[in-house]
Protein backbone atom coordinates (compact mmCIF):
# COMPACT_ATOMS: atom_id res chain seq x y z
CA UNK A 1 0.00 0.00 0.00
CA UNK A 2 1.43 3.37 -0.99
CA UNK A 3 -0.93 5.40 1.16
CA UNK A 4 -4.38 6.23 2.44
CA UNK A 5 -5.89 9.69 2.67
CA UNK A 6 -9.18 10.96 4.01
CA UNK A 7 -10.84 14.35 4.15
CA UNK A 8 -14.06 15.95 5.38
CA UNK A 9 -15.40 19.13 3.75
CA UNK A 10 -18.26 21.28 4.95
CA UNK A 11 -20.52 21.95 1.96
CA UNK A 12 -20.89 25.57 3.11
CA UNK A 13 -17.18 26.05 2.39
CA UNK A 14 -17.74 25.22 -1.27
CA UNK A 15 -20.98 27.23 -1.41
CA UNK A 16 -18.92 30.36 -0.75
CA UNK A 17 -17.01 29.68 -3.97
CA UNK A 18 -20.14 29.66 -6.14
CA UNK A 19 -19.67 33.26 -7.26
CA UNK A 20 -15.89 33.08 -7.60
CA UNK A 21 -15.08 31.79 -11.09
CA UNK A 22 -11.33 32.07 -10.41
CA UNK A 23 -11.42 29.64 -7.47
CA UNK A 24 -13.77 27.27 -9.28
CA UNK A 25 -11.54 27.15 -12.37
CA UNK A 26 -8.41 26.77 -10.23
CA UNK A 27 -9.73 23.78 -8.27
CA UNK A 28 -12.22 22.04 -10.59
CA UNK A 29 -11.91 20.86 -14.19
CA UNK A 30 -14.40 21.91 -16.85
CA UNK A 31 -15.91 18.43 -16.66
CA UNK A 32 -16.41 18.68 -12.89
CA UNK A 33 -17.97 22.14 -13.11
CA UNK A 34 -20.32 21.00 -15.89
CA UNK A 35 -21.37 17.93 -13.89
CA UNK A 36 -22.08 20.09 -10.84
CA UNK A 37 -24.33 22.47 -12.77
CA UNK A 38 -26.62 19.58 -13.72
CA UNK A 39 -27.16 18.56 -10.07
CA UNK A 40 -29.94 19.49 -7.71
CA UNK A 41 -27.28 20.36 -5.10
CA UNK A 42 -24.13 21.38 -7.01
CA UNK A 43 -22.28 22.42 -3.83
CA UNK A 44 -22.51 18.85 -2.51
CA UNK A 45 -21.03 17.44 -5.72
CA UNK A 46 -18.18 19.96 -5.62
CA UNK A 47 -17.60 19.33 -1.90
CA UNK A 48 -17.22 15.61 -2.59
CA UNK A 49 -14.85 16.31 -5.49
CA UNK A 50 -12.80 18.64 -3.29
CA UNK A 51 -12.63 16.04 -0.51
CA UNK A 52 -11.42 13.44 -3.04
CA UNK A 53 -8.71 15.78 -4.31
CA UNK A 54 -7.43 16.52 -0.79
CA UNK A 55 -7.63 12.82 0.14
CA UNK A 56 -5.64 11.88 -2.96
CA UNK A 57 -2.90 14.39 -2.16
CA UNK A 58 -2.63 12.97 1.35
CA UNK A 59 -2.60 9.36 0.10
CA UNK A 60 0.10 9.99 -2.49
CA UNK A 61 2.15 11.84 0.12
CA UNK A 62 2.60 15.17 -1.65
CA UNK A 63 0.07 17.39 0.06
CA UNK A 64 -0.23 20.46 -2.13
CA UNK A 65 3.33 20.02 -3.33
CA UNK A 66 5.60 18.08 -5.66
CA UNK A 67 3.91 19.54 -8.73
CA UNK A 68 0.44 18.05 -8.11
CA UNK A 69 -2.25 20.59 -9.04
CA UNK A 70 -5.94 20.51 -8.10
CA UNK A 71 -7.06 19.89 -11.69
CA UNK A 72 -4.64 16.97 -12.06
CA UNK A 73 -7.25 14.99 -10.11
CA UNK A 74 -10.63 14.82 -11.83
CA UNK A 75 -13.67 13.31 -10.15
CA UNK A 76 -16.66 11.91 -12.03
CA UNK A 77 -19.44 9.37 -11.64
CA UNK A 78 -18.90 5.80 -12.70
CA UNK A 79 -21.08 2.71 -12.83
CA UNK A 80 -19.91 1.63 -9.37
CA UNK A 81 -19.47 5.03 -7.76
CA UNK A 82 -16.85 7.73 -7.89
CA UNK A 83 -14.15 7.56 -10.58
CA UNK A 84 -10.87 9.47 -10.48
CA UNK A 85 -8.92 10.39 -13.60
CA UNK A 86 -5.35 11.54 -13.07
CA UNK A 87 -3.30 13.90 -15.20
CA UNK A 88 0.24 15.29 -15.25
CA UNK A 89 2.24 14.81 -12.02
CA UNK A 90 -0.61 13.00 -10.23
CA UNK A 91 -0.67 10.43 -13.04
CA UNK A 92 3.12 10.04 -12.95
CA UNK A 93 3.10 9.34 -9.21
CA UNK A 94 0.43 6.65 -9.58
CA UNK A 95 1.66 4.92 -12.72
CA UNK A 96 1.27 1.17 -12.22
CA UNK A 97 -0.86 1.58 -9.12
CA UNK A 98 -4.55 1.10 -8.37
CA UNK A 99 -6.42 4.07 -6.89
CA UNK A 100 -9.56 3.31 -4.85
CA UNK A 101 -12.07 5.97 -3.81
CA UNK A 102 -14.99 5.92 -1.41
CA UNK A 103 -17.22 8.95 -0.79
CA UNK A 104 -20.26 9.95 1.19
CA UNK A 105 -22.22 13.16 1.49
CA UNK A 106 -24.90 14.62 3.73
CA UNK A 107 -26.51 18.02 3.57
CA UNK A 108 -23.62 19.58 5.49
CA UNK A 109 -20.59 17.32 5.03
CA UNK A 110 -18.74 15.50 2.27
CA UNK A 111 -16.28 12.73 3.11
CA UNK A 112 -13.76 10.97 0.91
CA UNK A 113 -11.28 8.15 1.39
CA UNK A 114 -8.57 7.42 -1.16
CA UNK A 115 -6.32 4.35 -1.02
CA UNK A 116 -3.44 3.86 -3.43
CA UNK A 117 -2.31 0.28 -3.82
CA UNK A 118 0.86 -1.10 -5.28
CA UNK A 119 0.63 -3.54 -8.17
CA UNK A 120 2.90 -6.50 -7.55
CA UNK A 121 5.86 -6.44 -9.91
CA UNK A 122 5.29 -2.85 -11.08
CA UNK A 123 8.41 -0.79 -11.75
CA UNK A 124 8.12 2.92 -11.02
CA UNK A 125 9.85 5.75 -9.21
CA UNK A 126 9.93 5.75 -5.45
CA UNK A 127 7.11 7.89 -4.00
CA UNK A 128 8.01 10.85 -1.79
CA UNK A 129 7.80 10.28 1.96
CA UNK A 130 4.33 10.76 3.38
CA UNK A 131 3.91 14.12 5.04
CA UNK A 132 1.57 14.53 7.98
CA UNK A 133 -0.59 17.61 7.74
CA UNK A 134 -3.69 19.18 9.12
CA UNK A 135 -5.67 21.75 7.20
CA UNK A 136 -8.00 24.11 9.00
CA UNK A 137 -9.63 27.38 7.99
Amino acid sequence: MLGIGTDIVETSRVEHWADDADILSLVFTITERAAAINRKYPQRYLAVAFAVKESFMKAVGTGWGDGVQWRDIEVSDGKKGCVVRLYNRAKELCEGRNVFVSTSCSRDLAVALVAIEEIVGAVHEQPPPIKRMSIHD
